[in-house]
């Protein structure tokens, strides 16, 4: 069994990951990025660290865009896997099966959207990490993946309590507390 561990838009200027997503990361055998960094520094530690593959974001430097691709393919246990950073709309993903298929992948791992996401389209698997550290409309997550002779086990894990900017899960729950209170 191998276990992949997927990330996206870390978006940090250097490798400070909150405690449970270093937890989720120890004894991945490979680490997948999809793209934004942000910070060639942050490539260069998770490369010097981890099993890793990855393709660059949009809000990637000049230095990670000329070391990494646009795309990325490899292959696990007779699982054909690609990465990308990004499709061409935030809520359907049609082009990105399309793409997979195109490119004759069974996963496609995504990024950009900073909201996890897993969705068959046809018999493609797309799957969107969020973002461990800048969740937009979710919790700040990462995706395991289980490959284990040709079967997948895919799972969110929180990375931490960070809901969509708040700081913690705890102020999400303290606001809707103090709206119902004002609600009477």
């Amino acid at each position: 069994m191998k276990k992949i561990v997927a990330i996206s838009d870390t978006h940090m200027e250097e490798w400070i990951p909150p405690p449970r997503l270093e937890e989720v990361m120890r004894g991945a055998d490979l680490i997948v990025h999809c793209g934004d960094f942000h910070s060639f520094e942050v490539y260069e530690h998770l490369k010097s660290e981890y099993e890793l593959k990855a393709v660059f974001g949009n809000s990637d430097d000049k230095r990670i865009k000329s070391e990494l691709s646009e795309v990325e393919l490899f292959e696990i246990e007779g699982i054909r896997f690609g990465l990308v950073h990004q499709g061409n709309y935030l809520n359907y993903f049609d082009d990105l099966g399309y793409k997979a298929r195109e490119m004759e992948m069974d996963v496609l791992i995504f990024g950009h959207i900073h909201r996890f996401h897993v969705e068959k389209i046809g018999k493609v698997l797309l799957i969107c990490p969020g973002s461990p550290t800048r969740p937009r409309l979710s919790i700040a997550s990462c995706a395991v993946i289980e490959v284990d002779d040709r079967k997948l086990d895919v799972r969110m894990e929180i990375a931490q309590e960070k809901f969509c900017g708040m700081e913690r899960l705890g102020d999400l729950e303290e606001l809707q507390e103090g709206e119902l209170q004002e609600g009477g």
